[in-house]
């Protein structure tokens, strides 16, 4: 019945067949971990046939309250314009985030958002300094975070009252159950889609015992609280040895003259894969520097291997309308023979 296409940032676009039942298992999710009430007014930056889309339609119209829907996002214009609706729940990557708070700053010591209770990130992860950086300017306790996938939407997701928001995913939803092998995570659950439109992908999607393979790398605490650590398709390997891309970003976007960061590996004749720091200058602030960001990931606590080798700056990052980094284009554009 329903047909949702992945993302295709780190490969190619994938259509998922989902059905009423594991969309509805995805909203009640939602609905539980978020507090969703009936007098919520929940703003939608992201296009609206993203399975986190009909996810949002559905809670509503189990939960009540109110979607206000955009066919555009400008980060100058547009949260002014959920401003005036009364938001009460913003959302949901990076680039939104940032445009939420640029926009309070702008709009000086009031809050722009009065009635807001709390923000929610789906689809690419939110980076530890971003949500901290929420918490300060718009008076919530930081950036509830939410793990899934076109597969399997709302597969955990954190709640407002969880002590430790922005560190981790939280737990799983009810009815889904999560396992780690060599690293991966992998998921049974009743918002699980059916398979794949094109039935051959579906054998590289699960496992022999039909737990369906997110290529996410994770981890599961004895509380039961998942930790997103990267994708198995961001791990680039230098020398035999493996390297979290989302540890680097993090590093860097922790240094004051990046604005925005994404990190891929690039091919080297000698190590295999060297570490390329892709990265967006703040405006008015020092040009960043190869050897200056290498020093500051050291200091930040990353091994020397782990380093970047090479710096690239761009005046913006390639991103789709969900927020998240076309890495395919970046590598694309920067492999070297």
């Amino acid at each position: 019945r329903w047909i949702y296409y992945t993302s295709g940032t780190t490969g190619g676009a994938k259509g998922a067949r989902h059905t009423d039942g594991s969309v509805i298992a995805a909203a009640r999710g939602a609905i539980g971990r978020h507090r969703k009430v009936p007098s919520d007014v929940s703003a939608i930056a992201w296009p609206f046939p993203h399975v986190g889309g009909v996810s949002m339609l559905a809670s509503v119209l189990i939960a009540g309250g109110r979607l206000v829907l955009y066919d555009h996002f400008d980060p100058e214009t547009t949260p002014m314009r959920m401003a005036a609706h009364g938001t009460t729940v913003l959302g949901s990557a990076t680039p939104f985030f940032k445009a939420y708070v640029a926009a309070q700053r702008r709009y000086g010591e009031r809050p722009l958002f009065p009635a807001l209770r709390v923000c929610v990130a789906g689809g690419a992860a939110v980076p530890g300094s971003v949500s901290r950086e929420v918490a300060e300017v718009l008076g919530v306790p930081g950036i509830v975070d939410a793990w899934g996938l076109t597969e399997f939407p709302v597969a955990a997701s954190q709640t407002p009252e969880d002590p430790d928001i922005g560190t981790n995913v939280g737990l799983p939803t009810p009815g889904v159950r999560v396992r780690v092998v060599d690293g991966e995570l992998r998921l049974k659950g009743p918002q699980c889609f059916l398979g794949y439109v094109d039935a051959s992908l579906d054998a590289e999607g699960f496992d022999e015992d039909g737990w369906f393979r997110t290529g996410d790398l994770g981890t599961v605490d004895t509380g039961g609280r998942i930790r997103i650590t990267g994708r198995l398709k961001d791990v680039i390997i230098r020398n035999a040895e493996n390297i979290s891309a989302r540890d680097v970003e993090e590093a860097l976007l922790s240094h004051p003259a990046i604005a925005d960061a994404a990190v891929i590996g690039v091919p080297d004749p000698r190590t295999g894969e060297r570490v390329c720091a892709v990265v967006v200058a703040r405006p008015g602030g020092r040009e960043p520097t190869l050897d200056g960001l290498a020093e500051h990931c050291r200091a930040a606590g990353l091994a020397r291997f782990k380093a970047p080798e090479r710096l690239v700056v761009l005046d913006q990052l390639p991103r789709n309308p969900m927020g998240k980094v076309l890495k395919n284009e970046l590598r694309s554009a920067l492999a070297e023979p």
